[in-house]
């Protein structure tokens, strides 16, 4: 179980709210709203009947009360406790002008009654381990302690110190934040960041002349947080995070689907492919993409759909047969069913069977007379229509593309047919392509990294989680292909 942060929709990134007698890590820039969102992670608890502590290590009582006038936290609460420890010039017994430990509690002065405490990492542990036991811990921040010590690692040394004493000596859960300034000096820096048990980071970025911040789970051992960007939003009642979705309500739209045959894909989607609706898979090139095709269409013969296909230039018909190994049917038992219909544009297997339509712009069989073909012979079944449209626009102008894809949309497709075209911007027409992903219900996108990795990402889509990228991952057994 997790302790809320006060922020339901944190909690859900999280997964659970902040682990148990575990500590995060909240950094970012200045003003990007860390102390807001640590006093809320402590109004949760007051509001739950813990008890809280409130280490703060740059700011007066009285400059928190300002800080939090805006808010409706209780920093005054009898449930919480409020210590300012400070590093100052001073005179302690061994030396004078050294660093010493401070309170700003009712003024400044010394954490014990007759001399000053050198700011050591030893008596900054033993002055707060006084207010143990709590339930909750926030240390705002660890950019006051830095002259704790001398380097980056003793810092880290003293970090953890600290995170051991709320978790074993407070039995607490704890919040720590730290200024990350994007340079290489930042407190917060790959050390901390090990030594917490998560991490929160903080942004912000310009647009149209507006400040926006944004949150991101960078990492939480153990949960299966979500790790994408959102925005944060301080107001009246707190730290809030948006968007609690990224498509509209499923009830505004009356799309069915149709699973693609990988079910971590289907999870993307929001269920699948959008039956009625046009899906566009982009690829660099230099992808598998038609391995996942071949899943798609196997899906849509197993769910009773007939197949339209304009392959790939260099991909045979035979090849789908491999492809379709593990099922009951074949390519050549499709094309006498009337279930599958072959919109050749480039000579392939030099097939004539009655179903393999060849394209010919001047006998009759042109692009929108083969698309036609493909819905009349489909009769009563539904239809998945899959295009890659590199072997197409060497046949047909792309303003005859377009047409057809209009007339296909508004006259042919039905409520429960299927359209996915397949497009490689990098070579093929900048409007066109943009064209088809402003008509598209779902845009998918796959690229191969300088390492060889290969990534999916939703770019559009009406349900689903647009944004959400996943690693594609073969296999040597069917179904050949899956999202990890």
């Amino acid at each position: 179980m997790g302790l809320s942060t006060g922020c339901e929709r944190l909690d859900e990134l999280l997964d659970g709210g902040v682990p148990d007698k575990r500590s995060l890590l909240v950094s970012g820039p200045p003003g990007t709203g860390k102390t807001t969102l640590g006093m809320q992670f402590l109004q949760a608890g007051l509001d739950a009947g813990e008890e809280c502590l409130f280490v703060s290590t740059e700011q007066t009582i009285g400059e928190l009360e300002d800080t939090f006038e805006p808010y409706d936290f209780e920093l005054h609460h009898e449930d919480l406790t409020v210590v300012t420890v400070h590093c100052e010039p001073g005179d302690t017994m061994e030396r004078e002008d050294d660093l010493v430990v401070r309170t700003l509690e009712g003024g400044d002065r010394a954490v014990t009654e007759w001399f000053d405490l050198p700011f050591t990492r030893e008596n900054v542990v033993h002055y707060l381990s006084e207010y143990a036991p709590k339930d909750r811990v926030l240390l705002d921040s660890l950019s006051g302690l830095r002259p704790i010590a001398a380097d980056e690692v003793s810092f880290w040394r003293s970090t953890y110190d600290l995170i051991r004493l709320f978790s074993d000596s407070f039995g607490a859960t704890s919040l720590l934040t730290a200024e990350d300034s994007g340079v290489g000096d930042s407190v917060a820096s790959d050390l901390l960041r090990y030594a917490t048990h998560g991490v929160i980071e903080l942004s912000s970025a310009d647009r149209a002349n507006q400040r926006h911040t944004f949150l991101r789970v960078e990492k939480l051992r153990g949960r299966d947080h979500d790790t994408r960007r959102h925005k944060l939003v301080l107001g009246g009642d707190g730290a809030t995070v948006q968007p609690t979705q990224r498509t509209p309500p499923n009830e505004l739209h009356a799309h069915d689907h149709l699973s693609t045959g990988v079910d971590a894909l289907d999870d993307v989607l929001g269920g699948g492919l959008v039956r009625g609706g046009f899906t566009l898979l982009s690829h660099d090139g230099t992808t598998g993409h038609y391995t996942l095709a071949t899943r798609m269409l196997a899906q849509a013969v197993d769910d009773g759909m007939a197949l339209a296909v304009a392959l790939p230039a260099g991909v045979s018909l035979s090849e789908l047969d491999r492809y379709w190994a593990d099922a009951d049917y074949t390519v050549d038992g499709l094309l006498d069913d009337d279930r599958l219909f072959v919109l050749e544009l480039v000579a392939s297997d030099g097939s004539d069977h009655r179903n393999v339509l060849r394209y010919d712009e001047t006998a009759d069989r042109d692009w929108e007379r083969l698309m036609e073909t493909s819905y009349e012979r489909s009769g009563d079944r539904p239809l998945f229509a899959f295009v890659d449209t590199e072997p197409l626009l060497e046949q047909v102008s792309r303003q005859r593309v377009r047409k057809v894809r209009y007339q296909a949309a508004a006259s042919h497709t039905g409520e429960d047919d299927v359209v996915v075209y397949a497009v490689n911007p990098a070579i093929q027409d900048q409007s066109l392509v943009e064209f088809f992903v402003d008509t598209s219900s779902q845009t998918l996108r796959i690229e191969r990294g300088d390492d060889g990795i290969e990534w999916l990402t939703l770019r559009k889509s009406l349900t689903g989680s647009p944004g959400t990228s996943a690693v594609v991952a073969y296999d040597e057994e069917p179904p050949y292909v899956d999202l990890v």
